[in-house]
């Protein structure tokens, strides 16, 4: 009887940590997302990166590499083929080591060199 209420019990803490663990809410920081900012896509923004220059913009993708030492930039892919960079450093918030994760930014697009980079006043992980 005691084996059969500790593997009831296993099982029940067991479900309950996965069942947090997959309907986590979104973790948002900075500002609210704006509704007139348009959704864009790595490979469009490179395609006319002068157009978009300096403009607010919203980018969704996956973290493919962050900084380790305190999660202030990370490189988001969207599977268009194009990476950007992701500046959140200025937030002042020390962001946990996310790779893998979704993530919905809204920023500002900068060029730096060849490489085009967004330093986000929102961002959202999922």
């Amino acid at each position: 009887m005691k084996k059969i209420l500790l593997l009831s019990l296993a099982l029940i803490i067991g479900g309950s940590l996965w069942l947090m663990q997959t309907t986590q809410v979104p973790t948002h920081y900075g500002a609210a997302f704006a509704a007139d900012v348009p959704q864009m896509q790595m490979k469009d923004l490179y395609a006319d990166p002068d157009r978009h220059l300096a403009a607010s913009v919203v980018v969704t993708g996956k973290i493919t590499r962050q900084c380790p030492s305190s999660g202030c930039w990370f490189y988001l892919d969207d599977s268009s083929g194009r990476q950007v960079k992701i500046e959140l450093g200025h937030m002042g918030i020390k962001f946990p080591q996310w790779l893998g994760k979704n993530v919905k930014v809204q920023g500002q697009l900068l060029k730096n060199k060849d490489e085009l980079e967004l330093v986000g006043t929102a961002a959202e992980f999922y």
